[in-house]
């Protein structure tokens, strides 16, 4: 799996479980889903630089730190999870984020 993979299924599991941190910035998050082509690498580079300005610090912290809980389930030097493999997760896809915006914040036209 790559980190640009990583980055997206990390993003969208916060917009699902954490919704909250995302409420006063929906407006903005969907002008970023317009912005997404159906290139992972681009979806994951916009996504790193909406997060990363400066009047989202909150969220890039969460960002952070969910790659980081990642990274501590798999042994040192290795891409393999401590605990059993849990399923496969979806494909990451431009739809797949663009679903999970859809589903948190139904209110705001595309």
């Amino acid at each position: 799996m790559s980190f640009a993979e990583d980055n997206i299924r990390a993003f969208q599991q916060l917009i699902t479980t954490e919704p909250l941190l995302f409420s006063k910035y929906e407006a903005e998050l969907h002008q970023l889903a317009a912005t997404f082509s159906d290139d992972i690498e681009k979806i994951s580079d916009g996504v790193s630089n909406w997060c990363a300005c400066e009047s989202r610090p909150q969220i890039l912290e969460a960002l952070i730190k969910l790659h980081d809980d990642l990274d501590k389930a798999r042994l040192p030097g290795t891409t393999k999870p401590i605990a059993p493999p849990p399923p496969p997760p979806p494909k990451v896809s431009r739809e797949t984020l663009l679903n999970a915006i859809q589903e948190s914040f139904p209110n705001q036209s595309k």
